[in-house]
């Protein structure tokens, strides 16, 4: 289940082009199906998604991923970024943010040097993050 998730995922965040000296914010609405938005990551809202990829961060144990409904916010730094949590070995290149209302956020992690990524559950709410960073 998470792989399909992943997989329809990546596929609506591929048909996208990436500058890699910017780093890049893409937005898909999951009940809508498809990238609402695509910007540059603002310094607020990198700052914002790091707080949480560092609030109490714990590997994700279910097997289902798969949103019903809210965001999934798709960032690509432009310079691999160093998270203070001992669960992530490897500075992190690209996240992806699941932000499902009534559900803490899940993210997707990619690291720099190794082709791996962890799934991890963080200590946050959903729809606090979506309001106070003004997502759609």
């Amino acid at each position: 289940m998470i792989l399909r998730m992943i997989s329809i995922v990546l596929l609506a965040f591929s048909i996208n082009s990436h500058n890699p000296n910017q780093a890049n914010l893409q937005i898909f609405d999951v009940k809508q199906e498809k990238v609402i938005k695509q910007s540059p990551l603002s310094s607020d809202l990198q700052e914002s998604i790091m707080q949480l990829l560092q609030s109490s961060p714990a590997i994700y144990g279910n097997i289902d991923m798969n949103p019903k409904s809210g965001l999934i916010l798709h960032v690509q730094f432009d310079k691999p970024v160093k998270l203070s949590s001992a669960i992530y070995p490897d500075l992190v290149k690209e996240v992806y943010l699941f932000l499902e209302p009534g559900l803490q956020p899940k993210s997707l992690i990619f690291f720099q040097s190794t082709k791996k990524f962890i799934v991890v559950v963080l200590k946050g709410d959903s729809n606090k993050f979506i309001i106070q960073n003004s997502l759609p």
